[in-house]
This record gives C-alpha cells, structure tokens and sequence, in this order.
C-alpha cells in the first residue's frame, strides 16, 4: 500500500470508503452527519488537519486523517479500510504513517474516539498503545503519549 496526502480528485473515492464501513456498522448512511467528509480538501488543508489515502493499483483502499487540537496533540479521524483489504495489517501501516506525521509536526500526544460498541476497534486501538480515557453513551476516547 502506498500512502499520500489526498488530492482533490481522489475525494470522492475517499469519501466513498468512509461510508462504505459506515454502511457495514450501521445498516444506513445518514448523510446530514459527518461534514467534514462531505469537502475532504477544504476540510483537511494540509496545514493544521491532514487527510491521507492509502492506494493498491490506483485504488483508494484505506483512509486516515489527523487534525491538530492544541499545540501539542493531534487527534486521529476517518482511520478506514475497504472491507476486503482487512485483516493485512493495513490500518496498522496507516495508524504508524499518521502517528509518526503528527510527531513530525510537534505532537506529543495522540487522541482518537471510536463507537464504544465497535469490540474490533477498541480492540486495534488498545493494542497500538491507546489507553482507555472515558466514555459517553456513543463514544470511547483513548490517548497515546509519544515518546520522544
């Protein structure tokens, strides 16, 4: 898998794969949510939040995001692979690239939230090193400090 920063032609695709796993953990897309995907290049601008894709023979198959919180922590977003691209390591090789870029641009710590009812996730993110923070009645929220 080769990993680049989105361009705007690939948005679109982008933007497809994202909801294809919504698709696949909820039954429906409701469009009215999730803005952000809806102007990927607006929304990521290369300069506080960052989108990327990762590609197997032209194709969009992962997706990844970090978006710059405070001076020092990035939150991590979008992390998503095509249904049969799983289980080939791919959201780890993704999960890394995002990690060492937001370490790249000054972060010391990492902040993500799933659905506190994907067990998969929750599980893919405790075993990168995110540490359980707290939940809502939607979310779980872990942290990972950066080691210098």
């Amino acid at each position: 898998m080769i990993i680049t920063p989105i361009e705007k032609n690939q948005c679109e695709q982008a933007k497809n794969v994202i909801l294809s796993g919504f698709l696949e953990r909820f039954g429906f897309i409701d469009h009215t949510l999730n803005p952000d995907i809806h102007d990927i290049k607006g929304e990521y601008d290369g300069t506080q939040h960052h989108f990327f894709i990762g590609k197997e023979n032209n194709e969009i198959i992962c997706t990844g995001a970090i978006r710059k919180e405070t001076r020092d922590t990035y939150q991590i977003v979008r992390m998503s692979v095509l249904s049969p691209y799983r289980k080939r390591g791919l959201g780890r090789i993704m999960l890394m690239y995002l990690e060492e870029k937001a370490l790249s641009l000054g972060a010391r710590y990492l902040i993500l939230e799933t659905n506190k009812h994907w067990a998969d996730a929750i599980r893919f993110y405790q075993n990168n090193g995110y540490i359980y923070k707290e939940e809502d009645e939607v979310s779980c929220y872990f942290e990972k400090e950066i080691p210098l």
